[in-house]
């Protein structure tokens, strides 16, 4: 007697993951010995298609679109425009940032893993403890507006708090974290490629960073943010569609309530795993309560969030890039877009690992743990939800988080050569002209570094999970020394070189020490485990802290930031067209007061009362699984529409001068262009005339709102105003527009 499928009734022996099993030539049951077996599933044509076709496309559309910002909108180029973006980006777009410098390969690849190995705590552990590090940073991004407003990167602020010896410091680990970033964007990317499509390992760690380069040698950090919001608009739109597939859609699963019942059985002590082959999962979770997967009671969770908290901590904090982006953000913005960046990231692991990861055991594939390590979970459950459909997205999908989060690091190590090595150590006289010319050398040759660096790591056999545990071991113990910089004034640079040094061989003795006390041995298998990189991460984060704090507590500082006021711009004739009011210190100090409540809220919320409510439940029933799986589905879908169409509406009336730009003669936008040229050339020979300038475009612009009736976003703070008499006279000057001219005699308008 046979199935329907040609298999014997008991082939597989409980019913549950009927696709991976066969009968083989013995006339026994059997079970793939993995998934991917070592074949692509994709040829190697996919893979060049998607890392040299998105590459090149990314490269010549991000490059147009910089062209069209300064032709149309009239940006100049100039080194702070590369390296700043011009200061003035908006809350939407820094929000789009963050998604994208913070969606790494393994925020897409790690979070299904863990949600593979650990049930649902994996991913919520993964989201909520790398999302609060962005909360926090917020404070920090307002700190810099107010003490260090004309900084280029954070080793800058710390040179000049600090001293000499603190800024050779701080640049080595920044460069540290920089590197370790790095190699697991490219190694995650590199495996998923290859598994995918057969693509070269090494042919693909030096195909990736290509497109990057190009775009970002065009148009600097505005170029790469305008990247990273298509790149977060194409990540979310594919992480809506996993989730709802996998929760609405999918034959093989399609709903809450498939999926319980399958992760029920899943774990079942009960469940047949004679045919389960060596490295595969089968039957209870150890270590999770009741050996279930539906439950937030998992030690191993625990353990991965605390180290997934401690490392993150680091990856944040001492990446130039997230201070770059701060650097950029309009005042105003700055502590809404990082409020709202964390909380549109937190969808990413929660909702992704929450579909693919928890898919990936409700369908009984038989991933093993080599592969989940190689961050091939969500490849897998991809390919058996939708075919080698599934494979192309998840494969964009990984190339997009590559390439976005890439270029961040390649402008977060480019500023740091140029302004922290090149200017401060080589040529403290540079130019506007030269500190450009430099950093697109940097970039180019970073970008190149990148290729060789996965390659050796890859010829290493260093997994993209071991990197990630293993990071805030090696840079955990300069956290909180870079946070005092520029929040406690009683912080002292002895302290804080001491800190980092001794936290972190602090950090790396006790962490191969544990290791070799507890498994006989110290290699790349030991010290990967949980108990010695936790020991590891903790030590080196606190030694850091505790060394930091009392030497500063016995030889404080008096610090007052004017040193770090007193930094001072490049181009000392680029000139900022952000309103005044916008750096206002009680706008500023507000911001702060608003960052603090609710980044440290957020973080009470998900760190400590998300999880405490969740306990009580054990074992999640089918109603509390549902109403967590529709968390996960609305934070996803919600999150996405944000990231995607709030940077379109701040910056609608850019993209009309753009789209209006576009359909106007050449002929006529060359004369305009002539006439800017010209007055840009007289207004250069008049030391007042651009500040000038800025003050009538602010006035007119506050006239025709108030004319229209329309509150100004632009020019004096909403929380002035004129007088009623005097928002009178300016009405009637702009209907007779005559009188209005006559009125301009001595530079000053409306008098």
């Amino acid at each position: 007697m046979t199935s329907n499928n040609g298999l014997p009734p008991n082939c597989p022996p409980d019913g549950f993951g009927l696709p991976q099993y066969f009968y083989n030539n013995s006339g026994s049951c059997a079970q793939q010995t993995s998934f991917f077996a070592g074949h692509p599933l994709l040829s190697v044509g996919v893979g060049y298609a998607v890392v040299l076709g998105f590459g090149a496309f990314f490269a010549i559309f991000t490059s147009w679109l910089v062209w069209l910002d300064k032709r149309y909108v009239g940006t100049r180029q100039s080194s702070e425009w590369f390296n700043t973006a011009g200061r003035n980006v908006k809350t939407g777009l820094i929000a789009s940032v963050i998604v994208s410098q913070w969606t790494w390969a393994a925020t897409i690849l790690q979070s299904s893993n863990v949600a593979f190995l650990n049930g649902v705590s994996g991913p919520f552990w993964y989201a909520s403890g790398a999302t609060v590090q962005v909360l926090l940073f917020g404070i920090i991004a307002v700190e810099i507006k107010r003490k260090a407003p004309n900084a280029h990167t954070v080793c800058e602020i710390v040179r000049a708090r600090w001293g000499t010896a603190a800024h050779v410091c701080f640049l080595c680990f920044c460069f540290l974290t920089n590197t370790i970033v790095t190699a697991m964007l490219l190694l995650g990317g590199a495996a998923v490629v290859t598994a995918l499509t057969g693509l070269n390992v090494y042919l693909a760690s030096f195909l990736a960073p290509i497109g990057v380069i190009f775009y970002t040698l065009a148009g600097g950090l505005k170029a790469t943010f305008l990247a990273s919001y298509i790149h977060s608009a194409i990540v979310h739109g594919v992480l809506v569609t996993f989730v709802l597939l996998v929760y609405c859609f999918s034959p093989s699963l399609g709903s809450p309530s498939a999926v319980f019942n399958n992760l029920e059985f899943a774990a079942s002590p009960t469940r047949d795993c004679r045919l389960t082959n060596p490295g595969q999962v089968c039957g209870p979770v150890e270590g999770n309560y009741e050996g279930s997967y539906m439950t937030m009671l998992s030690s191993g969770g625990f353990m991965f969030g605390v180290v997934n908290i401690v490392g993150n901590f680091g990856a944040v904090f001492l990446d130039n890039g997230y201070w770059m982006s701060a650097i950029a953000a309009r005042p105003s913005s700055t502590h809404r877009g990082y409020i709202l960046g964390g909380l549109v990231w937190f969808a990413v692991p929660f909702s992704l690992g929450s579909s693919l990861g928890l898919a990936c055991l409700a369908l009984g594939l038989p991933i093993t743990v080599e592969e989940a390590s190689r961050g091939l979970v969500p490849p897998a459950a991809a390919v058996a939800l939708m075919g080698d459909a599934g494979a192309v997205l998840i494969l964009i999908m990984v190339f997009m988080a590559v390439t976005s989060a890439g270029s961040a690091e390649l402008l977060a190590v480019s500023s740091l050569m140029t302004y922290d090595v090149y200017r401060t150590y080589i040529n403290p006289k540079a130019t506007g002209r030269q500190i450009l010319f430099y950093s697109r050398v940097f970039v180019l040759s970073y970008g190149l570094f990148m290729g060789v660096l996965a390659v050796g790591l890859s010829e290493l056999q260093v997994s993209l999970g071991w990197m990630y545990l293993v990071m805030g071991v090696l840079i955990g113990s300069a956290v909180i020394p870079i946070t005092n910089l520029l929040l406690w004034k009683k912080a002292n640079a002895v302290g804080a070189i001491a800190g980092c040094v001794i936290g972190m061989i602090s950090g790396v003795v006790s962490w191969i020490t544990v290791a070799a006390v507890m498994y006989g041995t110290v290699d790349l298998k030991t010290t990967g485990q949980e108990a010695p990189t936790l020991t590891g991460n903790l030590v080196s984060l606190l030694v850091g802290g505790i060394v930091h704090v009392t030497l500063s507590l016995m030889y404080p500082d008096h610090c007052d930031y004017s040193t770090t006021r007193a930094i001072q711009l490049v181009d000392r004739d680029w000139h900022s067209d952000i309103p005044p009011w916008e750096h206002d210190e009680s706008r500023l100090k507000r911001a702060r007061h608003w960052i603090v409540l609710w980044g440290v809220c957020l973080s009470v919320v998900l760190l400590a009362l998300w999880p405490l409510l969740a306990l009580p439940a054990g074992v999640f029933s089918l109603g509390y699984f549902t109403f967590w799986v529709v968390i996960a589905i609305a934070w996803g879908v919600v999150a996405s529409a944000v990231i995607i169409f709030l940077p379109v509406y701040e910056n609608w009336r850019g993209l009309l001068l753009v789209i209006d730009g576009l359909f106007t003669s050449d002929i006529l936008q060359e004369k305009v262009d002539d006439i800017g040229l010209r007055l840009a050339a007289i207004m250069a020979t008049i030391p007042e005339a651009e500040a000038r300038y800025l003050q009538y475009k602010r006035e007119i612009n506050e006239l025709r709102h108030r004319s229209s009736g329309v509150p100004s976003s632009e020019g004096k703070s909403p929380d002035q105003g004129l007088e009623q008499g005097q928002g009178q006279q300016q009405q009637q000057q702009l209907q007779h527009p005559g009188q209005f001219q006559e009125l301009q005699v001595d530079g000053h308008i409306g008098q």
